[in-house]
Parts: structure tokens; sequence; C-alpha cells
């Protein structure tokens, strides 16, 4: 199936850019065909008022002269006396008039009303001239002067509704080009919404592959490669990443096998001192007294801490060093307890600790023994923070298709602030008081290691009123629950 890719610009920046020009593209479009809009239609409109003026202005020149002509020919007419220049320039004026009208090209029947006004000035012309009495033919001379007022006022309100016409169709054009607008704005706004929404998702696409890579690398996950997708210079941040996460692994491998190393290496001469310490207490070499007694003890119980923190490092290596394996059987946690509670006797009676089991008949499906080196780890640190002559608490009950076994002391308790921390490799919380020795950090991450294999989880609580509960959920499967 031919898979599509995206090609980005080559730099964060380019597709910012890219993203702002594509969202801005329909705006600026419904800009500009608007502002050309108004263009054509403030033309027309400058067009249609120059047009109105100048027609108005001309209309009144035209009465004013027509009224004019009726004044001299009705004082001729009746005096028999008149200004013999002043006619025939009035005559020129109206021509004039006529001309500047009829050269608008106003229409058929406005043409006609001009060509109308223009014969009757004519016929009254002839009628003056004729030199006949002023009695015989000034009624023929009002009739045209009434003739000529009629056209003129026909003229005037058949030019009126033109410009009405005009103002009319510049009012429709201003509508419709607001409907337009609002109709592109309609269709090209949701339009930029998506290619910005698409554009910040193509964005937001890249920051969350490089924010994922960056929490898987803080969280230690390095069996992952890292892959950016998008702008080059967000690639080449992503390849970057990968290359740190590559050498994360190889100072990783390589921690991981010198502790494995060292830890067979220490164990060795450690077996052989524990043994010598061993066979001094039993008086091989001779009797002791009190004192070399006492001595030998706190030799023996040194060697046998120190075997411990070694176990402890082998244990942690072999599960990051190597994928682990685990023999799932139906365990009773009862039974666990019991053991727990058998390999930390001298422990719990070396601090006058008791220690308080509680159970509802629990069984899963799990490692048994890997169970018990967490409850072990568990108890140990507890022994270590619970203060004198006070007790702790081993509970398991069921929640669901969840086993919560919870470990709690009274001692001092961890702070807020480092409690996920305490569950990475060589961090610990504060010693307590009169430890002699200081441990390794790794019992904690042992615990979550084995309880995430299992499909669980860990977490550090306060415990009421003082003191540490570390609460595990473990999953229950199938004939474990029933069983």
């Amino acid at each position: 199936m031919l898979r599509l890719r995206l090609r980005y610009p080559g730099s964060f920046l380019g597709l910012l850019v890219l993203g702002f020009a594509l969202a801005l593209t329909p705006i600026l479009f419904v800009l500009g065909d608007t502002l050309f809009a108004l263009r054509a239609l403030s033309i027309q409109s400058r067009h249609s008022v120059l047009f109105g003026v100048g027609l108005t202005r001309e209309l009144r020149g035209l009465g004013e002269d027509l009224t004019s002509l009726e004044r001299i020919a009705r004082q001729q007419l009746i005096l028999g006396d008149a200004d013999g220049n002043a006619y025939p320039r009035l005559r020129e004026q109206l021509s004039r008039d006529l001309q500047r009208l009829g050269a608008r090209n106003l229409g058929g029947s406005s043409q006609a009303l001009l060509q109308r006004i223009g014969q009757g000035d004519s016929a009254i012309a002839e009628l003056l001239a004729s030199g006949r009495p002023g009695d015989e033919i000034s009624g023929s001379v009002l009739a045209h002067f009434e003739d000529m007022n009629t056209a003129l006022q026909i003229l005037r309100e058949d030019l009126d509704r033109r410009i009405e016409s005009e103002i009319g169709a510049l009012t429709a054009g201003t509508s419709a080009l607001r409907d337009r607008a609002v109709a592109w704005l309609g269709i090209l706004l949701p339009l930029a919404v998506v290619l910005a929404w698409i554009v910040f998702w193509l964005v937001r696409r890249s920051m969350r592959q490089l924010e994922r890579a960056i929490r898987r690398l803080g969280d230690g996950r390095l069996d992952t490669a890292v892959q950016v997708r998008g702008p080059r210079d967000l690639e080449a941040l992503g390849e970057q990443l990968d290359w740190l996460r590559i050498r994360l692994s190889e100072v990783d491998a390589q921690k991981t096998r010198f502790l494995h190393h060292v830890s067979h290496e220490l164990k060795t001469p450690l077996t052989a001192v524990y043994e010598g310490s061993q066979l001094l207490s039993e008086g091989v070499a001779g009797r002791l007294n009190a004192q070399q007694q006492e001595i030998a003890g706190i030799l023996r119980d040194n060697v046998i801490r120190l075997r411990q923190l070694i176990e402890n490092l082998l244990d942690y290596s072999s599960i990051r060093f190597q994928p682990l394996p685990l023999v799932r059987e139906s365990v009773a946690i009862s039974e666990v307890f019991e053991r727990v509670e058998h390999d930390q006797r001298l422990a719990l009676a070396a601090r006058k600790l008791a220690l308080h089991k509680r159970d509802e008949g629990i069984k899963l499906l799990a490692d048994a023994e890997k169970l018990r080196v967490v409850l072990d780890n568990l108890v140990s640190n507890a022994v270590k923070y619970a203060p004198e002559n006070s007790a702790i608490e081993l509970v398991a009950r069921r929640d669901e298709d969840w086993a919560v076994i919870e470990v709690a002391d009274f001692g001092p308790g961890i702070p807020e602030a480092a409690r996920l921390e305490v569950f990475e490799p060589f961090v610990q919380a504060t010693p307590p008081k009169g430890a002699s020795i200081k441990g390794t950090g790794l019992g904690l991450s042992i615990v979550k290691e084995l309880v995430v294999a299992h499909g669980g989880d860990v977490s550090l609580h306060t415990n009421h009123p003082v003191g540490t509960r570390v609460r595990m959920r473990l999953p229950i499967f199938g004939k474990a629950a029933a069983a």
C-alpha cells in the first residue's frame, strides 16, 4: 500500500511561518476581494454623484433660460418693444444647454423631450420674426411655451427617476457586497481554522514525540529508538536524543557488567572471612575469652551484613543485565509471610520488634521466591527504620482482581519529595541513627523491578500516626484467585 510522507519545511520557524501564511491566506483573499469591490463601488458612486449633480445643474440652467425667453417674448408681444440682442443670446444659451443634455445619452424618451423643447423654441422664433401683430401670434407663442415647460417638467421627473435608480443600484451593490463578504467569511474562516489546526497538530505532534522521548530517557527506558518527524531541525534534535539513548544504554550496560563482576569478586574472599570468623567463634583454633568472643561475633555479624549487601548487588545486576524469568505458580501469601518472618526472626528479636501479620487467605499466580525477596527487602527496611520495642505490620487484602500487600513501620518516615526517588538504584533515604553500615540503595529498586515484572506497581505512603507504609499491588490471575 502506498504511503504518503508529509514534507515539512526545513525549520521549525519555517513551519510556523507556513502555518500563519496558510491561516491568513483565506482572510487576505476576502479582504482583497472586498477592497476591489469597494473600489469599483466607489467609482460607480462617484460617477453617479457627478452625473446627478451635473444633470441637476444643467436642468436648472435650462429652466432659467426658458423662463427668461418666455419673459422677453411676452414683453415683445404685449409692449411691442424688446432688446434686439437679448432674445437671440438667450436662444444660443438654450441651444447650448440642450446640446449638453443631449450629449449625456439620456435615453430615447429624454432625447425626444429635448427635441420637443428645441422644436418649440424654433417655432416661437419663427412666429416672432414673422412681423404679424402680437395679438395674432400671442396665443400660439404662449401655447408653445406651455408645451416646452410641460416637456421640461416631464424631463425633470424622468431624470429624477433615473437618479433614484442610480441610488437604488448603489444601495443594492452595497448590500450585495456585504452579503458576498459575509458568504466568503462563512466559507473561508472555517477553512482558515482548519488550516491553523492542521499546522498546530503538526507542531504538537513533533513536540509530543520529543516529550515522550525525553520522558522515556528520564525513566530509564532505553530500548525504544527515538524517532521525531517534523521540520529538519526537530528531526536533528531527535537524532541527537537517539544518540544520547544509545550512549546511556552503553553506559548502563557497562555499569551493570561492572556490578556483576565486582559483586562476584567480593563474594569469594568474604566467604573465607565468614568461615574464619565462624571457626574462631567455635573455638577450633583455641578457646576464646569473653572479649575475644564478642569481637568474633561483631566480625561475623558485619560479614553477614556485607554478604547481604553483595547479594543485593548481584540481584540488581542480574535483573538489569538479563531478562527476568518468572516461575509462576499458585502461591499462598500467608506462606510467604511465614518464610519472611522466619528469615527475619533474629533481626526482629535484636531490636525487640513485633511482626503483626494479617491476610485474607489470598492466593495468586506469582514467582514465590521473587515474591519472598520483595517482602524480605521491605521487612528488612522496616526493621532498620522502626524504633525499638515497636511493631511492623504485614497486611494483605483483596481489591477486586488485585492483591494489595502493605508493609508498615512506625519510624521517622520518608519525606514526600523523596518518595519517588528512593525506588531508583543507589538512592537511599537518610539512614537511621545508630546504623553501622550504610546500605547500597538497591533494596527498593529491586522491589520495584520484581513487582513490575509481575505486572504490578509499588508506592510509598505515610503511615498513621507516624512511619512509612509501602503498598504494592499484584494482579490475581484465573485459578489462583479461586484456589
